[in-house]
């Protein structure tokens, strides 16, 4: 009788001898495998050595799960209604033949090599092929377990600014730079040492440092100096700036807190010019947990409504007239007061909470539009910004014509704005997803205009509808000449494409004078408005029409 090859022990545990009378009988003579026999897992132990097998055993003598990586075939009097889950197969002392225990030891065989290559996959990460934040956390358990928590260290690396490399090299050229970033950490590490892809630009890595407590420092140098020399995309040379956070283990320290302390570490990191790291310290503890209190805060704030929309209008510049409104999020949170984007809107972006927090914030604006409409202000335009995280969502599509849908407007009243650097940095991408939107009736516009890296050639080609100048150069061209004709040049090229053009952060009368003369079409600012909740937003409408009204009849 043939088993796999690899297969050199059949170890048998059953009290009853009547198992060992049968199966001796019938594996016979001819079976190249050991056959052992032992009253317990316990007794058998003295008897094994490291060579691979199988167990039999009846349901009284089954090994402890942890304790055995050999398949398990249980030995029963009846068969089972189903396999039991920790058996790779049964045997049933009614059904015993040659043929059925050939079978049933072969299929085993497969069986437990399958499960145990899946076990491999499943903790492995699929682009890099080191292991995943799973086996990551596992391995981690086990080898503070053996020490007691110390003569580890734990490195939490990433990518600074991993999202605009993204867009600019595109997600091909994304995966290819964490390939080589992965290799090329794997080829600096030791023999004692593991790698974790944790997620996205994240890893984690475990460092061994029973034999050198001062190891750690000396790796976080030595991954900061292999990583500085320049990647390759497309032929072209690349540099990568990367925080790395370094915590230590100690007596008693569990997984989640190491990792919480080279997270922490790792974001201290972050406040400094990149390609640097920190060594976690407890003092701290407190801006860290700070941050994570803060990303733990807005996720709730989702759930509970904790957030708002304030809307600054937009004038048309020739008949003086609120054509539309841009829709700005706010945070009132419970002990901060209310917060501006700029709090909080880059946290959201590392966390991946952008994408639920922008899906909030189209359909609240959706809804106040409705209800703008019901007020009586009708023909209002309404913008929003979009991250370039949402704009790649696969479900940025379907779920607009829902709302839509559920809200009863029509597309096209709804504007995106997008950033001048994300359109320009993937424009194949961004053209596709663009133009299925448009045929749904969404506009795009163009925001910050002027800080990016335009090609007027690839404006041309996309389907945006009008360009919002940055309001730096609106500021300060009342004292500068060169920001004046910076803008009026901007003003006349985006015309010349066909583009009218929005001047953002107008704040007083000559610049005013000077956007007019320059020819802007529209105009957005404190001058006019700044933003407001949706109530005081609907009182200025109804004031500003009847200025304009009276201003008519005179």
């Amino acid at each position: 009788m043939s088993l796999s090859p690899a297969i050199t022990h059949l170890l048998l545990l059953a009290r009853e001898p009547h198992w060992a009378e049968r199966l001796g009988e019938l594996l016979g003579p001819r079976l190249a495998a050991r056959l052992i026999t032992a009253p317990s897992w316990e007794a058998a132990s003295s008897l094994l050595d490291e060579r691979p097998g199988i167990v039999l055993a009846t349901p009284g003598c089954r090994p402890p799960a942890a304790a055995c990586n050999w398949p398990l075939v249980l030995l029963l009097d009846h068969p089972p209604l189903i396999t039991p889950r920790d058996a790779s197969d049964w045997l049933a002392s009614s059904q015993l033949t040659r043929d059925a225990v050939q079978r049933c030891l072969r299929y085993a065989c497969e069986r437990f090599s399958l499960q145990q290559r899946l076990q491999r996959l499943a903790g492995r990460d699929a682009l890099t092929g080191v292991i995943n934040r799973q086996g990551f956390q596992a391995l981690l358990n086990a080898r503070l377990a053996e020490t007691g928590g110390e003569g580890w260290s734990l490195v939490h690396l990433d990518i600074d600014h991993f999202h605009q490399l993204n867009e600019r090299c595109g997600h091909r050229g994304g995966d290819s730079l964490i390939q080589q970033l992965a290799q090329r950490l794997q080829e600096a590490l030791g023999p004692g040492d593991t790698l974790s892809r944790l997620g996205s630009d994240e890893f984690a890595i475990l460092l061994d440092t029973r034999g050198e407590p001062q190891r750690g420092e000396r790796m976080v140098q030595l991954l900061l100096d292999e990583l500085s020399a320049a990647f390759e995309v497309d032929g072209q040379p690349q540099l990568l700036s990367c925080s790395l956070g370094l915590a230590h283990g100690m007596d008693g320290i569990e997984a989640d807190l190491l990792l919480s302390h080279a997270h922490i570490a790792l974001q201290q990191a972050r406040s400094l010019s990149g390609n640097s790291y920190r060594i976690f310290d407890a003092r701290h503890l407190d801006a860290g947990r700070s941050l994570a209190d803060l990303e733990a805060d807005l996720r709730r704030a989702l759930r509970r409504d904790e957030l708002e929309l304030h809307y600054q209008p937009r004038l048309a510049l020739e008949s003086g007239a609120i054509i539309g409104v841009e829709a700005l999020v706010r945070w009132r949170h419970p002990r901060r007061g209310l917060l501006q984007p700029q709090d909080f809107i880059p946290l959201a972006e590392e966390s991946g909470l952008i994408i639920p927090l922008g899906y909030w914030v189209i359909d609240r604006a959706l809804r106040d539009l409705q209800w703008l409409n019901g007020q009586g202000h009708l023909a209002l335009h309404l913008a929003v910004n979009l991250s370039f995280q949402q704009f790649q969502d696969g479900q940025l599509l379907s779920t607009l014509q829902r709302l839509f849908r559920d809200r009863g407007l029509q597309p096209g009243c709804f504007e995106f704005e997008l950033t001048e650097t994300a359109v320009m940095r993937r424009s194949s991408h961004v053209l596709s997803t663009m133009e299925a939107l448009q045929e749904l009736g969404v506009r795009f516009s163009l925001d910050d205009f002027g800080t990016g890296f335009s090609s007027f050639q690839h404006l041309a080609t996309l389907p945006i509808s009008l360009l919002k100048l940055d309001k730096g150069f609106v500021q300060r061209m009342t004292e500068h000449a060169a920001d004046r004709r910076l803008v009026r040049a901007m003003i006349n090229l985006a015309h010349d494409l066909e583009l009218p053009v929005v001047a953002e952060g107008v704040e007083n009368a000559e610049q005013l004078a000077l956007l007019r003369q320059f020819g802007a079409d529209q105009l957005q600012g404190y001058w006019i408005c700044a933003p407001q909740p949706l109530t005081e937003l609907s009182a200025f409408l109804r004031r500003h029409a009847l200025s304009r009204s009276l201003h008519a009849q005179r």
